[in-house]
């Protein structure tokens, strides 16, 4: 699984930025903390009902993808 890129990705300052834009009203960074939001409940649920292992890495993979999507988030992560 690789929900350390996912935990590293919204541990960032960029990250932060979104949340806090979308606070203020920002509706791109509202949408896009929504979208995530939804995306991680269903990892949730797939986790916490030990639904089969390809719908859990299905559902990290989609999250990782609308992270690195987002234009102002690193593309990836330096060690």
């Amino acid at each position: 699984m690789n929900i350390e890129l996912i935990e590293q990705l919204i541990d960032t300052k960029e990250f932060s930025r979104i949340c806090e834009d979308a606070e203020r009203g920002n509706r791109d960074a509202a949408r896009f903390i929504n979208k995530f939001m939804n995306e991680l409940n269903i990892l949730y649920f797939h986790l916490k009902n030990q639904s089969h292992d390809q719908k859990v890495e299905f559902q990290i993979s989609k999250l990782i993808e609308l992270l690195l999507d987002y234009p102002s988030l690193p593309k990836s992560i330096q060690h």
